[in-house]
């Protein structure tokens, strides 16, 4: 579960909270609710609606570092979150 203890950035009005452990690891945007985790061997894959929590996509297998680079940059090139880009990001 990620807490707000947890590595944050902030960027238009968007927090990314990041939190990782030995096996896996999730990235969140808030206030949007959008998840993206990793579970053991597993692909990595993003929740895009919170509502609906058994959607997901596969996402191309970076390490979160990575993928919270490409995050904050998708917040700051569109100044918001535009959900159907971000995911094309991710999968390239």
């Amino acid at each position: 579960m990620i807490k707000k203890n947890h590595p944050q950035i902030e960027i238009q009005g968007k927090i990314i909270y990041k939190a990782e452990n030995p096996n896996d690891w999730a990235i969140a945007i808030m206030p949007d609710g959008v998840l993206i985790k990793k579970s053991h061997h597993k692909h990595p894959y993003i929740h895009p609606n919170p509502d609906k929590h058994h959607i997901n996509e596969k996402i191309k297998d970076n390490p979160p570092e990575k993928i919270c680079q490409i995050i904050s940059s998708h917040i700051e090139i569109n100044e918001s979150l535009n959900l159907k880009t971000l995911i094309k990001e991710l999968k390239k």
